[in-house]
């Protein structure tokens, strides 16, 4: 009889080791998870950039309204680390791809070319791509590449009639005048300088195309976003 409860009471301090062991690693494992859990949150954490902020990038890509067509890709990289409540949203190195939304070629009578872009994709450094919609706001010394931004944020080549080449055709005027007077006297010459100056101005003033549009590589410029762009942050 005092084997059997010796027994029984063995078994019994084994069965209660045996589940003290199964409790100990399930509530190691819980710790674990609740570990993973909240890194896996950490790394979820994330900052959204406000619509209208302006980042400084460089346009890798020559731009040229009689070479390029719409759609056309356009690259940009960001320049200037962008910081939201102190923390960093975007850093420099980040790629912004766009394309080409319009052009219009330069024409007769010193008509402007107009270009227009637009951004919609940016991969940060880590590698997460996140849809934006972004446009130029303002150039890096405009007035070197001869061209400005309307409000939309288009490129339009600067607008210039050429007063030097005019003032070069009148004193042409003035030499073809002074040779016509001595050809065929004053009565002739009365009707020779209104025509000849009147076709040379003509073609000045109306025949001469307008500039076209040229962004060479590199150009630094900040655009705009339109809308908030979130993004995550590992680092």
């Amino acid at each position: 009889m005092t084997n059997i409860r010796r027994a029984a009471a063995f078994m019994l301090i084994f069965a209660f080791a045996a589940l003290a062991q199964d409790s100990t690693p399930s509530e190691a494992l819980s710790h674990r998870m609740i570990g993973g859990e909240s890194a896996s949150s950490a790394a979820r954490a994330t900052l959204t950039v406000p619509a209208d902020t302006e980042v400084k990038v460089q346009v890798l890509s020559g731009i040229h309204s009689q070479i390029n067509h719409v759609n056309d890709p356009v690259i940009a990289e960001v320049l200037n680390a962008v910081f939201v409540g102190g923390k960093l949203a975007l850093p420099p190195g980040s790629l912004l791809d766009g394309h080409i939304t319009m052009i219009r070629n330069a024409g007769h009578m010193h008509r402007a070319a107009e270009l227009g872009m637009r951004f919609d994709r940016i991969t940060l450094p880590d590698g997460q791509e996140k849809p934006v919609a972004a446009v130029l706001a303002a150039l890096e010394h405009p007035e070197m590449l001869d061209i400005h931004l309307d409000q939309e944020g288009h490129l339009i080549s600067n607008r210039m009639m050429p007063w030097k080449a005019l003032g070069g055709g009148f004193a042409a005027f003035g030499a073809f005048g002074v040779l016509k007077i001595a050809a065929v006297g004053s009565a002739g010459a009365s009707l020779a300088l209104p025509l000849g100056g009147a076709a040379l101005i003509s073609y000045e003033a109306l025949w001469r195309r307008g500039r076209e549009v040229n962004l060479p590589p590199d150009v630094q410029c900040r655009l705009r976003l339109n809308y908030p762009l979130t993004v995550h942050i590992p680092w």
